[in-house]
């Protein structure tokens, strides 16, 4: 699959960005960076692996346009990719409040 094809799949768009955020296993907390976000998912960089499938809880500490926002979510892990110092998690939300999907959604348009 080439990776128009994978955007053509997708169901918003994404935006780049850098924001902290945070992934719960069990008692640890692992520490990741966003690489994008979109109104139903992220891209998080983070120095752990996770399973295909698995649910997952993140923080992510958002920022724009003077708005600081903590988003608490559940995501799915769709994929991994292995790079040579961390993993790349694509989730797709499974629960998100809804002024968090509604921020995300209007930041991922460039609003």
């Amino acid at each position: 699959m080439t990776e128009q094809d994978q955007h053509e799949q997708r169901q918003s768009p994404r935006r780049a960005v850098r924001w902290k955020a945070a992934i719960k296993d069990g008692d640890r907390v692992i520490s990741a960076k966003t690489v994008n976000v979109s109104e139903h998912g992220v891209l998080l960089e983070a120095d752990a692996n996770f399973k295909m499938k698995q649910i997952i809880p993140v923080m992510i500490q958002a920022n724009h346009n003077g708005k600081n926002i903590t988003i608490y979510a559940r995501g799915q892990v769709r994929h991994v990719v292995i790079r040579t110092v961390n993993f790349h998690l694509g989730l797709q939300f499974t629960e998100i409040q809804p002024e968090a999907q509604k921020f995300l959604a209007l930041f991922a348009e460039g609003a």
